[in-house]
């Protein structure tokens, strides 16, 4: 089993994650990769991917897992893919690392919000929002740190189960204090078997 961080920028990150899942079977295909398949009546490459990034977010820090042996990992995947979608490093393990589940939290950056007390925000003991479906709901525990560095933002939010999307984020903070977020980019993912 591969494990593996890459990129989605220069234009791969308005790929769906579906799309995203073919471009790299077929990037393995291309270098001659060969990925072990599942086992039934219609079997698939076993290809296994951290949660869905927002289209139009860019990310140098997307994990996926493979189940096959490469000892050139890198070089061929590179080689073979279209620029945006980059191996920035692999490593072999030999279990499937589940990055769906096992990936707890993700630093994100932005510009552009209008400058606010991060102190006074992150004492608050409730943020109640509205999400895209309506929905109500209290996210204040699924901000785990949130910073202002020359002009810049930088804020941790959950991923996974405790999952609050970074442009959802960028949109409550644009409504209380004014701005637009420009230059959204996942910096880093934390938990088991990241690198």
């Amino acid at each position: 089993m591969i494990a593996f961080r890459y990129t989605k920028t220069d234009g791969a990150e308005y790929l769906s994650h579906l799309d995203l899942l073919r471009h790299i079977e077929r990037t393995l295909r291309r270098a001659g990769i060969k990925v072990n398949l599942s086992e039934g009546f219609h079997p698939h490459p076993k290809i296994f991917l951290n949660n869905p990034l927002g289209l139009g977010i860019k990310s140098i820090a997307e994990y996926g897992a493979i189940d096959c042996e490469a000892d050139d990992f890198q070089s061929l995947f590179n080689a073979n893919s279209p620029a945006g979608v980059k191996c920035l490093g692999f490593k072999a393990l030999d279990i499937n690392p589940n990055y769906a589940n096992t990936i707890e939290t993700c630093l994100y950056s932005a510009e552009g919000i209008n400058e606010f007390s991060v102190e006074e925000f992150l004492g608050r003991k409730e943020l109640v929002i509205v999400d895209k479906r309506g929905r109500t709901a209290d996210v204040r525990g699924r901000i785990y740190g949130l910073e202002n560095r020359g002009g810049k933002l930088f804020f941790t939010l959950g991923c996974g189960t405790d999952n609050l999307r970074p442009d959802l984020f960028c949109e409550i903070l644009e409504g209380e204090f004014g701005g637009k977020a420009r230059g959204l980019i996942k910096l880093e993912a934390h938990g088991e078997h990241t690198f």
